[in-house]
């Protein structure tokens, strides 16, 4: 090989290790999408929100090809942005801190699955729930915004707002605590202390539910006094 031949390998090789030692520079310093996406999916799995849930499926936004972030020095600061949760649509706030500041917003969408209860059967309106009024079923709460009961205890003694056909998930503005108490019916009036219980007439001037608070007008003195539903019928004085 001729010393000039010898010298533009030299060249060459040079040139090459160069703009290796080049690239290598250029892709170590801005921070790749796949590790930004890995650290936001980490995330959003370990969220303590997410550990009582049997089946948690994640899909995340894209981030735009042509942006470019600088490489962090340290680990990624993550943390939901304002006003977001771990139901449906979110979104993930990633933060680098170090002396090249740079902060993204990664949607994402979280379909987290419960067993929550349903109809069994067609329920006419005012009709009183029973456990054989009702099943459960395996459904996304993403989808259920308008809430769903997860306790049958909840459930059973209720009673339907309006009919309710078969197989529908149960909201809570679709059932309401059954009265025990209408008005103008006659009640019994308790009224307790340390020493001793009594029992008196009354008439009910408000509709109540177990545990709400009415008007209650005693027969015998004829004064109206406030009580709480304790039961069918039964009103305790409050003290």
């Amino acid at each position: 090989m001729t010393m000039r031949a010898l010298l533009m390998t030299l060249t060459v090789l040079n040139f090459s290790l160069i703009s290796g030692i080049s690239m290598a520079s250029s892709i170590q310093q801005y921070q790749t999408h796949e590790s930004i996406l890995s650290a936001v999916r980490h995330f959003l799995e370990t969220h303590n929100e997410l550990d009582q849930y049997k089946k948690v499926d994640i899909q995340l936004g894209r981030i735009d090809p042509r942006l470019k972030v600088s490489q962090c020095s340290q680990a990624l600061e993550l943390s939901l942005a304002p006003g977001s949760d771990t139901t449906g649509k979110t979104t993930v706030n990633v933060r680098c801190t170090t002396d090249k500041t740079w902060a993204l917003y990664i949607t994402a969408v979280i379909n987290k699955f419960a067993t929550v209860y349903q109809t069994a059967a067609p329920l006419a309106r005012g009709h009183i729930i029973t456990e054989q009024d009702i099943q459960t079923v395996e459904y996304n709460l993403a989808k259920l915004n308008r809430g769903y009961y997860t306790d049958k205890k909840s459930l059973i003694g209720q009673e339907t707002r309006r009919k309710l056909d078969k197989f529908k998930i149960i909201h809570p503005g679709q059932v309401k605590a059954p009265l025990m108490v209408k008005q103008g019916e006659h009640v019994a009036l308790i009224a307790t202390s340390k020493q001793f219980s009594v029992r008196m007439s009354g008439t009910a001037l408000m509709n109540g539910a177990l545990g709400d608070h009415i008007r209650v007008k005693n027969l015998s003195s004829k004064r109206i006094i406030e009580g709480k539903v304790t039961r069918n019928g039964e009103v305790t004085v409050l003290n």
